[in-house]
């Protein structure tokens, strides 16, 4: 199967309604997600301008204006051409105006080499452990902001569901009516693609697990599934 525009640009923009539709329906009133596409790529992102997402407002408990800034790379998978793929994302939440103060971001980066490609890095100061860093001969301003904590890797990161209801329970935005039941229903499909992309990607666990459970499985000819479950060399960033 050869990629092409016509499977990821409807899948891009539907992904792209599927988030503005989720983020108005809980803790916006005029959010707007906006989906640059090409050929072997498109970005999603808030209030999208060119290839550069901006922040949204979202409805502040207090008088302080909280802000939220998503921005997702998107291919098909080098696989099959066929499902959407998250080549990278970032997912910043923002206080404060003129301009508000960025207080942590979770960032994912399919591939990347140094740190795990799944992490959040948050805006805070720790004397203690800036006094740390200093003895280790690193820079101790903003040093905590600079440590990539991991987040569950690749196919069990958070959701941005999980971080709209952090900030929900938390009391620090106004949901509307219906949230849960929004937040609920499309984690659920996020989920549930991901347990798909593990299964395709771990077919001899999956296999396993519905054996001993009782099912019959019959597996299909090993050369219509070995390029699905070939390791793939790691690359670098690919943002």
């Amino acid at each position: 199967m050869t990629r092409s525009r016509s499977g990821l640009q409807p899948q891009a923009r539907q992904f792209a309604d599927t988030l503005q539709s989720l983020l108005n329906r809980t803790v916006c009133d005029h959010a707007r997600v906006g989906a640059k596409i090409s050929t072997e790529q498109a970005v999603v992102g808030t209030q999208l301008d060119a290839l550069t997402s901006t922040p949204v407002r979202m409805r502040t408990a207090g008088q302080t204006s909280i802000w939220l800034d998503v921005q997702c790379f998107l291919k098909l998978d080098d696989d099959e051409a066929r499902f959407l793929t998250v080549q990278g994302s970032v997912c910043g939440l923002y206080v404060g105006d003129d301009p508000p103060d960025l207080l942590l971001h979770y960032d994912y980066e399919r591939e990347k080499d140094r740190y795990t490609e799944a992490h959040i890095q948050v805006c805070a100061a720790h004397p203690t452990f800036e006094t740390l860093l200093a003895e280790l001969g690193r820079k101790p301003v903003n040093g905590l902001h600079k440590v990539h904590l991991p987040v569950g890797g690749r196919r069990f990161r958070p959701a941005l569901e999980d971080l709209l209801e952090c900030l929900i329970v938390e009391g620090l935005v106004r949901p509307k009516d219906g949230w849960r039941e929004a937040l609920n229903s499309t984690r659920r499909e996020y989920r549930r693609k991901q347990i798909a992309a593990v299964v395709r990607r771990n077919t001899g666990t999956a296999q396993a697990e519905l054996q001993r459970l009782g099912y019959q499985v019959i597996p299909p000819h090993r050369a219509q599934i070995s390029r699905l479950i070939a390791p793939k060399p790691r690359s670098g960033s690919q943002r």
